[in-house]
């Protein structure tokens, strides 16, 4: 396997690391495989380990390359650079796909959770000027060949209120919350008890993303579903009808939305798990619940989809 580390910002604070498979006189000499573009999810607080390469690396056991994405977090989630992130690494893959033997035309993109909210941005948006006004007239550098997207986040007025970050004192000094106040206001602890606070998720999410409490105007900008086109790519979706952290509400309305406009999506809803299942086996669980049989159903599921999806008549 070729891995290698390529940053994409100056900082080099963002980037990606490659899982790209070996050429070998035995694997099909001279073939240019799939490839699958993987973004952890986080809250946008930070980058899941569990959701990188373990999942990276199950695509490499399908035969894909696949590359893993460490965009802005905390303090530098700020929109839009995650979605500059997203877009200078699917560019950077597509301009260098001769080296490492990757279709171009056949890379998609995926991620759980916020991972999955800045996925879906980029395979809805792709062609949208005011998400990617940099790409305007070449917006084919970015287009992915679908999405593959695990309990996503995408309309950020629809997730839950509740989320136990275990802190007696919430500040932005104990949570680094990135509020420009300094504190959580009093309306955004729903309780506290035993020494943890239960703050409003929806709050906790979108200052991140917007540096402090987030306006009508982003909300509408940044909630995928409502700017879903027929030019959107196709969809592979999966999420736990028990998911209690980010409603599976945000997965309908991405699968009615691209239906409307005719694009082709797959939606899996399991009566099983709960949020941030990963792979949903020993291999991503660090607790019981994270281990499902029917929601572990997603990757071999989502394999048949992206065959089909890679056919040469596609």
């Amino acid at each position: 396997m070729k891995s290698e580390r390529i940053y994409i910002d100056e900082e080099k604070l963002s980037y990606f690391d490659t899982y790209i498979l070996e050429r070998s006189s035995e694997l099909k000499p001279g073939f240019k495989r799939p490839a699958v573009l993987v973004c952890p999810g986080g809250g946008y607080q930070y980058t899941s380990d569990r959701e990188g390469e373990p999942i990276a690396l199950a695509f490499n056991a399908m035969g894909y390359h696949a590359f893993v994405l460490r965009y802005g977090v905390d303090k530098r989630a700020v929109f839009p650079k995650p979605l500059k992130d997203i877009s200078k690494t699917m560019e950077y893959i597509k301009t260098h796909s001769g080296e490492w033997d990757v279709n171009p035309n056949k890379i998609f993109v995926q991620g759980g959770s916020a991972g999955g909210h800045l996925a879906a941005s980029l395979g809805v948006c792709w062609n949208n000027k005011e998400y990617f006004p940099e790409y305007e007239g070449r917006e084919e550098l970015i287009r992915p060949a679908g999405m593959i997207l695990a309990y996503p986040v995408i309309d950020l007025k629809c997730t839950t209120t509740g989320l136990d970050v275990g802190f007696g004192d919430v500040d932005i000094g104990s949570c680094d919350f990135a509020y420009d106040e300094g504190a959580v206001k009093k309306s955004d602890v729903l309780y506290k008890k035993d020494g943890r606070v239960l703050i409003n998720f929806e709050v906790h999410m979108n200052a991140y993303m917007f540096g402090g409490y987030a306006t009508d105007e982003q909300i509408e900008k940044y909630s995928v579903n409502r700017h879903v086109t027929a030019d959107s790519v196709p969809a592979f979706i999966w999420h736990s009808s028990r998911d209690d952290l980010i409603f599976p509400t945000n997965s309908m309305l991405l699968t009615k939305a691209l239906m409307d406009n005719n694009v082709p999506v797959e939606l899996h809803m399991f009566d099983a798990g709960g949020h941030g299942m990963a792979l949903s086996n020993e291999v991503t669980a660090n607790n019981f619940w994270e281990i499902d049989d029917r929601c572990e159903k997603w990757l071999s599921l989502a394999s048949l989809w992206m065959r089909d999806m890679t056919k040469e008549d596609k």
